[in-house]
């Protein structure tokens, strides 16, 4: 009987001292260091957060294409505000949920933990039941049944003793592979960093960050890679539009229409995540109906024809206020290579024009208040005054203004 009784003893002792093993390294300490590079490095950031966000907050919001040849050099609204990046960022791990109808490892990893029998809670279980049903054989008087279970644990012992050297063999390799997953994801922020720091391009930048979200890093890191995402976002937002700025104003401005839709085309090529936040397309249809504009004259006439010449003779005609033949030249010259210079003589010869249009109209005006005076007959002439000017500049920037005076001066007529 004390033999039994010694057996069970050295059973529940056998169990409860090998029972453990080596304690896991706690995964939340992989990338504690990276944690502190990346505040380290934010902090670093600071300065250009600081600009990109005040470009945004004073930055109003506009997109259209300009509606007519006088108003914006680029053809576009210059305020234009920088918009988020799409939704689909490297950040939101929900990108991968619809790859594969069969779960990924990963993603059922809690589940399978769940669904595997916890040993430190079995096998105890499966013990004590043993040695119970070996105590109740004991006590009835079935000595050989309990003895062949208390026999038992003495075989388990060999096997146990492997099972704890497979466990630490695999316990080593998950360290081995943690160690290189956070080396691996320090060397991916470090490029980042790098990425910034040279000012590289969105897509660029995002290329990277992809690579970090599908390490799983921690919140922190997340939102600090998603920052940098952010700086490169606006970074190259600035960028795209100042080459497709450019390129409006090089057809605009010297009727280079070529060149500047090959820029245009490029841009589209090479920044397909600012398409629409920047109307590319639109920037291509806006220089081909400048080229139709620029057809209308042969390019045949400039081979026999000097536009500074006829520049010289423009600038003549509105010195002497001849407006319509000083238009008409202007017009022609927007076919050379001196567009821009007659872009503006014909904003400087409209708007010459209309003050002399609204000057007259208050002078008509003041006269129509002399009791003595053909009141309707002087209100009549004003406003033919502001209707001249509305047609002769219809782009005219204060045309506003003028249409309100023209409304006053019909509302005074009786």
């Amino acid at each position: 009987m004390k033999y039994i009784h010694l057996g069970i003893l050295l059973g529940i002792f056998f169990f409860t001292a090998c029972a453990g093993t080596k304690t896991a390294t706690n995964p939340n300490a992989i990338s504690d260091e990276v944690s502190a590079s990346a505040e380290k490095i934010s902090a670093e950031n600071d300065s250009e957060k600081i600009d990109i966000e005040k470009s945004k907050t004073e930055i109003s919001s506009s997109s259209e294409m300009e509606k007519s040849s006088s108003s914006s050099v680029v053809g576009f609204d210059s305020a234009e505000k920088i918009p988020e990046p799409k939704k689909s960022q490297p950040m939101d791990s929900s990108k991968t949920q619809n790859i594969s109808t069969e779960k990924l490892p990963e993603e059922n990893e809690n589940v399978r933990v769940q669904n595997v029998a916890d040993i430190y809670v079995e096998i105890p279980r499966l013990a004590q039941e043993a040695l119970s049903r070996a105590d109740s054989f004991y006590v009835a008087g079935n000595l050989d049944s309990a003895a062949v279970i208390v026999e038992k644990f003495s075989v388990l012992n060999p096997l146990w003793n492997e099972w704890q050297h497979q466990a630490q063999s695999l316990s080593e390799k998950i360290q081995t592979n943690r160690t290189a997953k956070a080396s691996e994801l320090e060397r991916t922020f470090i490029d980042l960093v790098n990425a910034n720091a040279r000012r590289a391009d969105y897509a660029d930048v995002k290329i990277i960050t992809d690579a970090i979200a599908e390490s799983s890093p921690n919140d922190s890191l997340k939102n600090f890679a998603d920052s940098l995402l952010q700086l490169a976002y606006a970074r190259t937002f600035q960028k795209v539009k100042s080459e497709r700025d450019s390129a409006l104003a090089l057809a605009k401005e010297k009727a280079n229409f070529d060149f500047a839709e090959q820029k245009i085309s490029e841009l589209i090529r090479r920044y397909p995540d600012y398409i629409d936040t920047l109307n590319l397309q639109n920037a291509i249809l806006k220089i081909a109906a400048m080229r139709q504009e620029n057809a209308s004259v042969s390019a045949d006439y400039w081979k026999t024809h000097d536009p500074q010449k006829i520049l010289a003779e423009a600038k003549k005609f509105a010195q002497n206020k001849k407006w319509n033949e000083a238009k008409s030249a202007y017009q022609k010259l927007k076919t050379s290579n001196l567009r821009g210079d007659a872009l503006r003589g014909i904003e400087e010869i409209e708007n010459a024009y209309c003050q002399e249009k609204r000057q007259k109209a208050t002078q008509l005006f003041a006269e129509s208040r002399n009791k003595k005076s053909n009141a309707q007959e002087k209100l009549q002439k004003a406003i033919a005054e502001l209707d001249a000017c509305l047609e002769f500049a219809p782009d005219f920037k204060d045309r506003k203004t003028v249409l309100e005076n023209k409304n006053f001066l019909q509302a005074e007529i009786k």
